[in-house]
């Protein structure tokens, strides 16, 4: 694939025609007067972002708003076949090749155009995902030459060892294990939500052991449910037993009393008077010292009067007693009959129980049972999910060892000695290549896949280890038929002049001869700044290589002749 004629509709665009071969340059120039303008935002990266709007990437809200209704047309070729797109800024109007088509469509068609070889068992692999190496138009795409702004660290590993023509099946299936352990993980964890097995889990309890202890308690129950005889009326009769109960107690209350008291009674009766005829008489002797005779005169009548004390005791004590006994006789004979009446009601659920106690029992059986089978539900998949993962890491095992010694036998040997050879061009004696090692840790990744310069922590170093990766992949790539490169200024704005002239005389005296373009964009500093570490063939071959001129002077000077942006 090769770029011809980017152009649109509006005369004041500015018509970039690429060179077939070769080197073609964008210049972004200030004016000779800094105040008047200067080189940024004249259309240097706006060009490229161009192309890939015509090559069916995702609209620029910027270029949306400020220009909807501009239909840009970008001419191209494809194994020497010309084709046109024409797409409009707002999106609605996309033609190919003349026919009006939908982005969807245009990206099939692309993925089909055969500029890129797509392996259909290697997921993410698309004419618009590998293109980005071949014209990096965001700023965070020149960061890393491995992985793009918009990609993964997996998508970015498998994309650019696709292009170095490397072994991709490993790459693929460690990721495709590793989401197929975490799937399983988190279908066992789905488990957390059932409420049988959170409530388990809350108490503390071991689904095996719960499980075991069901199965002994399960058969229990359907044993005590055979054997249920149910009374319906069951508890109704229990209740009025439970009533004649309590009339019982209330009877054997009355009749402790009444035995308690005719227990007296009979102690009463058998206790003699305190005092005899002939202690009373000794006593009387005795106060005959004390008293005068005639307060002692009386003793016939006090002891007449005591005799008859004891008398009338007696006499009230057995009527009592016969009174008691009357009593205590009725409420024997009543005790006795409720008494019989409560046996008889009990006899009646000699052996039942009650309905509702038989539905408790039931619902109990229900709930053990359904539980029983939640935990066989999720003892057996759990013990096919560790079965499953088992499996997959023993395959990813195996894996580690084909990858480790696929590694081993350095499949990048040719890349790696090739990108060294460019970076000698720009840092001469500077360790540089490109490392491959497999990667046996617990993540998505296969390979640990390295572009190296010795001091690319510096700003201009990491730049050349982008232009020298993506040229590598330009010229001595797989799985691809992209007939371009280009570099935006972005990546050489931090390169020493000296070094960006080498690469520049690099690109001259080879791009051509490989039948390849590299386009490129530089502000007018660093064009100006290479030119006396050139030769002066190297300096008019650079000068024909310029495609167009872009100054800040003013907006018709720019790319689209108008003010775009701030």
């Amino acid at each position: 694939m090769k770029l011809i004629e980017l152009s649109a509709n509006q005369k004041s665009f500015k018509t970039i025609r690429f060179n077939p071969n070769g080197l073609t340059l964008i210049v972004g120039d200030s004016s000779h007067d800094r105040k008047e303008g200067s080189s940024n935002g004249v259309g240097k990266t706006l060009a490229l972002k161009l192309v890939h709007h015509c090559l069916g990437a995702n609209l620029d809200t910027k270029l949306k708003v400020a220009v909807p209704d501009w239909i840009f047309s970008l001419e191209f070729s494809i194994n020497g076949v010309d084709h046109l797109i024409e797409r409009s800024a707002d999106g609605k109007k996309l033609v190919l090749d003349e026919r009006a088509i939908q982005p969807g469509k245009l990206r099939d068609w692309l993925n089909a155009s055969g500029v890129f070889r797509l392996d259909p068992e290697l997921p993410g692999l698309s004419f618009r995902s590998l293109l980005t190496r071949f014209g990096r138009r965001h700023l965070k795409d020149c960061i890393d030459p491995i992985v793009t702004s918009q990609e993964s660290d997996f998508d970015g590993l498998l994309r650019s060892l696709y292009l170095l023509g490397a072994e991709c099946r490993l790459v693929v299936d460690k990721k495709t294990y590793k989401n197929r352990i975490d799937e399983l993980k988190k279908n066992l964890k789905s488990w957390s939500t059932d409420q049988v097995l959170r409530d388990m889990f809350r108490a503390g309890n071991q689904p095996k052991v719960r499980a075991d202890w069901l199965d002994k308690e399960i058969p229990r129950l359907k044993a005590d449910l055979a054997r249920f005889r149910v009374a319906e009326d069951y508890r109704a009769i229990e209740s009025e037993a439970g009533e004649l109960t309590g009339n019982l107690r209330e009877l054997e209350k009355q009749l402790a009393i009444l035995k308690f008291q005719i227990d007296g009674i009979d102690k009463a009766l058998a206790n003699q008077p305190d005092i005899g005829k002939d202690e009373l008489m000794e006593l009387y002797s005795g106060l005959q010292d004390v008293f005068k005779p005639e307060m002692l005169a009386h003793f016939e009548a006090v002891e007449q009067f005591h005799n008859s004390l004891s008398v009338n005791r007696k006499t009230r004590l057995e009527a009592d007693k016969t009174r008691f006994g009357s009593r205590l006789r009725e409420l024997e004979n009543e005790h006795k009959k409720v008494g019989a009446k409560r046996d008889q009601l009990l006899a009646t659920l000699q052996g039942k129980r009650a309905l509702d106690e038989y539905a408790a029992l039931t619902q109990q059986l229900m709930r053990f049972e359904s539980e029983r089978e939640k935990l066989s539900e999720f003892l057996n998949f759990a013990h096919k999910l560790k079965e499953q993962e088992q499996i997959i890491k023993e395959r990813m095992v195996e894996d580690d060892r084909k990858a480790s010694h696929y590694a081993d036998t350095d499949p990048l040997h040719g890349p790696a000695a090739h990108f060294s050879e460019l970076v000698e061009l720009l840092y001469p004696k500077t360790p540089a290549g490109i490392i491959l090692d497999s990667n046996d840790g617990n993540n998505q990744l296969r390979y640990n896949l390295s572009v190296k310069i010795e001091g690319d922590d510096s700003d201009g170093i990491n730049a050349a280890r982008v232009i020298c990766f993506d040229w590598e992949l330009l010229l001595n790539g797989a799985n691809h038929n992209c007939g371009f490169l280009w570099h935006d200024n972005r990546l050489f704005a931090h390169l020493d002049p000296k070094p960006r002239a080498a690469w520049f005389a690099h690109v001259m005296a080879t791009a051509a001869v490989n039948g390849k373009q590299y386009l490129a964009s530089l502000n007018t500093e660093n064009y100006e700044a290479m030119k006396e570490y050139l030769g002066d063939a190297e300096r008019c071959q650079l000068h024909d290589a310029v495609a167009v001129t872009l100054r800040g002077d003013k907006p018709e000077n720019k790319l689209l002749g108008v003010q775009f942006g701030r």
